[in-house]
């Protein structure tokens, strides 16, 4: 963990690490605008390669929270080894889901997803979630 929390910090810090090969969408709700307290949000990571993901949350003061990784078999992981009740993660060939299972406003802020290839980190464009 403390290695992902370095390379965590050089993204912020340093503009030259960029998201090049990373793609995330929300995929419940249909208009993330609309979001209640205790609805389903499903975000999609697509990327390119089978490599496995790491799935981050930046709550608005602007901490990041490690919440879990996936790995190219489909395993996942999640923060001091016990499963949280609130998320579930999930792979279908380079599609990586995560799902926070009723949101709540601690849950609002910036999800990305993040890959480790050939020692090069690459982040997802943010993706806003916040309540009305």
């Amino acid at each position: 963990a403390p290695v992902l929390l370095l390379l965590l910090a050089l993204r912020f810090c340093c503009p030259g690490i960029h998201s090049q090969s990373l793609e995330i969408k929300v995929t419940s709700p249909r208009d993330i605008t609309q979001l209640q307290v205790g609805q389903k949000l499903e975000l999609e990571c697509r990327i390119d390669k089978n490599r496995g993901v790491f799935w981050i949350h930046q709550d608005k003061s602007g901490t990041l929270h490690f919440i879990l990784s996936v790995s190219s078999l489909s395993r996942v992981t999640f923060k001091g080894n016990q499963k949280p009740y609130r998320f579930e993660a999930s792979k279908k060939g380079t599609f990586y889901y995560l799902v926070v299972k009723s949101f709540t406003p601690q849950d609002e802020g910036k999800y990305f997803c993040i890959m480790i290839d050939n020692q090069m980190l690459y982040f997802s464009p943010g993706q806003l979630a916040f309540l009305p």
